[in-house]
């Protein structure tokens, strides 16, 4: 899981350097506002999992 999750990110970050030095500025956006929402989203399920498992 931890791979596939490593993978993702790593072309999430490719894919927003190629765009935006490709001159693709839109594109380059779309691959900001996906790793911005799936970074809140770890971020959430994560804060989430530590609150539940604590007692």
């Amino acid at each position: 899981m931890g791979t596939i999750r490593a993978l993702v990110w790593t072309l999430l970050g490719v894919g927003f350097t190629y765009a935006e030095m490709s001159g693709h500025v839109i594109w380059a956006n779309w691959f900001a506002l996906a790793w911005i929402v799936m970074f809140s989203w770890q971020i959430t399920v994560s804060t989430i999992k530590k609150g539940t498992t604590r007692q």
